[in-house]
């Protein structure tokens, strides 16, 4: 799910901060947790999901009404709507965007109350690597950056910058400024995380003999040298222990980044994803001048990025609650079959061209025809569930330290966000939301099977029990708690994922249908959904026989 990472801490820690507690009085004991009033408000109900997976039967969308349009893009959220600006852009006239949910935004949307707007979903980026032409090319069209300085850097409008205080870390009953875990740290694992930041400078810095980043962003950017990608065989784990490290607190780091960018713990996550995390961006205090990382984010999350990315789609080029159940190609188009999740209403596109941005696992059970190598490809990755839930409270915690970020050390989450942090001064309600971000990082299916079958109650308790052991207030304050499940929230990129045998397969399109979506890729971040969904629309672009201006010029040559 994009960008549910929370980077900074690694700035901060590798900046050489200082982790302070703040002043701490005397804490009274957490009230017992009773009930609260709890509601599941999902994007995509299972209902609407598995519409997809139903029997399909041609002859009912006999005489169904038929648009026919040049581009068809299947899915809303960050690929889809990419590959809908790069079509605008392109001069591309018919374009419609067909999404199962309600609204747009896919895991980026937001929700309000409170007076308040917070992220459901993914809810921050960095300033893009140098390298990221295509995302450059969109925050200068959403003018996030408004130009460049003598030396190349990007200038951030600074209404998109994070505020201070960003995050604090809550270890052994008090908080410390920053994510720093090493405030407390023996000799003997200091000097391990020394050896730590080395070799990750060392990665930062690498090129390979084709001349490109070892772990650059896009991936697809990144060097083909054999060494390199050999990292994509072992767990970021395997490669912890290859080096000696053996410090609790850096083995507390590097899961806290796999957990939250990627849904696992080091002992699942790829060592070239690991190693990605830390390595794609100038995070270390020694090369930080050269070129910036800070954090852009929104009172809504992401959902402010894919607002302007659909800014130039009408209302008829845009239809929601409307699944698209079967794709048919044919000689000279691709006929989509579309029901109406409100109505049951059939619908018939053709189109020239398809963009399907879906999640890739759905598109074995929509894409007729697809090659079974191809289908085995994508049936083996691992989605991992998470649950978002908005804690509502009737006024302030009166918390003078809190901050946009708030990770608790010894929790199955990876932490909280103020809904208050990013919002005007000026407008500021009395009310606070607190954003929890719980990955369900063992046994996935069961999970998700829990996630989707439970009742609201139980994780309500367990995220206001969570909770309350940092504010023993909070029973007091909460009106309620809206869950939003993400059945299939991120890829996981599992070794083998990113340069495995299969992982071309999942990137190459079906005929006139290109698949998009940072599955493809394997890294579930919004610069690679971004990334998929332009490359996808290029794809079209050349179906269409259109003269165009590629964004993506630092395609290699040869895969």
């Amino acid at each position: 799910m994009r960008r549910l990472p929370r980077r900074r801490f690694l700035k901060t820690l590798l900046a050489g901060s200082v982790a302070l507690p703040y002043a701490c009085t005397e804490r009274p004991s957490p009230r017992p947790i009773g009930d609260v009033p709890a509601s599941f408000i999902d994007r995509v109900t299972p209902a609407q999901g598995h519409v997809l997976r139903r029997p399909v039967d041609p002859a009912q969308f006999a005489t169904a009404p038929e648009t026919t349009v040049d581009a068809l893009v299947i899915g809303g959220g960050v690929s889809g709507l990419a590959a809908c600006w790069k079509l605008r852009q392109a001069g591309v006239e018919r374009v419609l965007l067909v999404e199962l949910a309600d609204q747009l935004g896919g895991d980026a949307t937001a929700g309000q109350a409170q007076g308040l707007v917070f992220p459901l979903g993914a809810h921050y980026i960095n300033v893009p690597p140098a390298e990221a032409d295509c995302v450059h090319e969109v925050l200068s069209d959403l003018n996030i950056i408004t130009g460049y300085d003598t030396a190349g850097r990007p200038v951030i409008h600074p209404d998109h910058l994070l505020r201070w205080p960003a995050e604090r870390l809550w270890e052994n009953d008090s908080w410390s400024e920053g994510l720093d875990p090493f405030g407390a740290a023996s000799a003997a694992e200091l000097e391990q995380l020394h050896a730590f930041e080395d070799d990750m400078l060392r990665w930062t810095l690498y090129r390979g003999q084709d001349s490109r980043r070892a772990f650059a962003m896009p991936l697809a950017y990144s060097t083909s040298d054999a060494k390199v990608r050999a990292l994509d065989t072992m767990t970021m784990a395997e490669y912890t222990s290859q080096q000696g490290w053996s410090s609790g607190r850096l083995s507390w780091l590097i899961d806290q980044a796999c957990k939250d960018d990627y849904g696992g713990l080091g002992t699942e996550i790829s060592a070239w994803a690991g190693i990605h995390y830390f390595a794609c961006r100038y995070y270390d205090r020694r090369v930080q001048e050269q070129y910036p990382s800070d954090t852009l984010t929104w009172p809504g999350g992401n959902q402010f990025l894919v607002d302007g990315l659909a800014h130039n789609l009408t209302q008829n080029e845009r239809w929601l609650s409307t699944g698209v159940v079967a794709l048919h190609p044919g000689a000279t188009t691709t006929q989509a079959l579309c029901v109406d999740t409100n109505t049951g209403e059939p619908l018939r596109v053709q189109a020239k061209s398809v963009v399907y941005a879906g999640k890739l696992h759905t598109a074995p059970h929509v894409v007729a025809d697809m090659p079974q190598p191809q289908r085995h490809a994508i049936e083996q990755l691992d989605y991992v569930p998470w649950l978002v839930a908005a804690v509502r409270l009737s006024s302030q915690l009166g918390d003078a330290g809190l901050a946009w970020d708030n990770v608790l050390m010894d929790s199955p989450s990876v932490g909280y966000v103020s809904a208050r942090h990013q919002t005007s001064p000026a407008a500021r309600p009395e009310g606070e939301v607190l954003v929890y971000y719980l990955p369900l990082i063992d046994d996935l299916t069961d999970s998700r099977k829990q996630l989707l079958e439970d009742d609201p109650q139980p994780w309500a308790r367990r995220v206001l029990a969570d909770l309350t052991r940092v504010h023993p207030q909070l029973p007091d304050l909460v009106e309620g708690i809206d869950i939003c499940r993400w059945g299939h929230g991120m890829v996981r990129p599992t070794p083998g994922v990113i340069w495995g045998p299969q992982a071309q397969l999942r990137r190459q399109p079906c005929g006139r249908v290109a698949l998009a979506s940072c599955d493809t890729g394997g890294l579930p971040l919004f610069e690679e959904a971004l990334f998929a969904g332009i490359a996808a629309a290029e794809h079209c672009l050349d179906t269409l026989d259109m003269t165009y201006t590629t964004s993506l010029h630092g395609m290699p040559i040869h895969g």
